[in-house]
């Protein structure tokens, strides 16, 4: 029982050492004599857990864009009302993630260049967005088939009102609460309109 610790243990020192290491200004890519130094772990104990530096940055998308993906489901499935209100609900929750000062750097590191670069990082991506978009393909198949959007193709439509509140939720200062609010109201008026919502 104690080595699978110790495993673990390591496991997390190393991504939490890759994220501090990514985060700071630097120059040039992070070795990863730099992130074994920061995690105080050895180059035996990364390759434990990484085959590589590429499989390190593909592990950090996958554990922050699972996590995101769960929360989204979770907000989605207690979301009280019909399909508005669980549309206004998962805008809301893609939101959420910029109120959160390591989940916002966590997202920054995951979209830098020098992750961007990873072998398999655009399937990985790719991937990620669908998970993240299953809870609203699911609050606009509802919507389709009780008539509230009789004009969604799920699927599509999903795509871009995940993309339009991605791009609009990156814009914004997290510290203004009052335009963050207008912009996921504007989200919420553009999808509605999109999907011939019923007002």
């Amino acid at each position: 029982m104690q080595p699978d610790t110790v495993s673990d243990d390591d496991r997390s020192s190393i991504i939490d050492a890759a994220y501090e290491c990514l985060s700071e200004p630097h120059s040039g890519p992070i070795p990863v004599a730099a992130i074994l130094q920061r995690a105080g772990v050895s180059t035996r104990a990364f390759y434990r857990h990484f085959e590589s530096k590429d499989a390190l940055f593909l592990a950090m998308l996958r554990e922050e864009t699972d996590a995101l993906a769960g929360r989204l489901d979770q907000v989605c499935a207690e979301a009280q009302g019909g399909p508005v209100d669980a549309l206004k609900t998962w805008i809301a929750g893609m939101f959420g993630l910029i109120h959160d000062d390591q989940t916002r750097m966590h997202f920054t590191v995951i979209d830098s260049d020098e992750v961007r670069a990873a072998k398999g990082y655009r399937e990985t991506r790719e991937k990620a967005h669908a998970d993240r978009e299953r809870s609203l393909v699911k609050i606009l198949r509802r919507g389709r088939d009780d008539g509230t959007f009789p004009l969604t193709d799920p699927e599509q439509d999903a795509v871009a009102i995940s993309a339009v509140t991605s791009k609009l939720m990156l814009s914004q200062s997290y510290q203004d609460r009052d335009r963050m609010q207008k912009a996921q109201d504007q989200i919420l008026d553009f999808a509605l309109r999109a999907l011939g919502a019923r007002r």
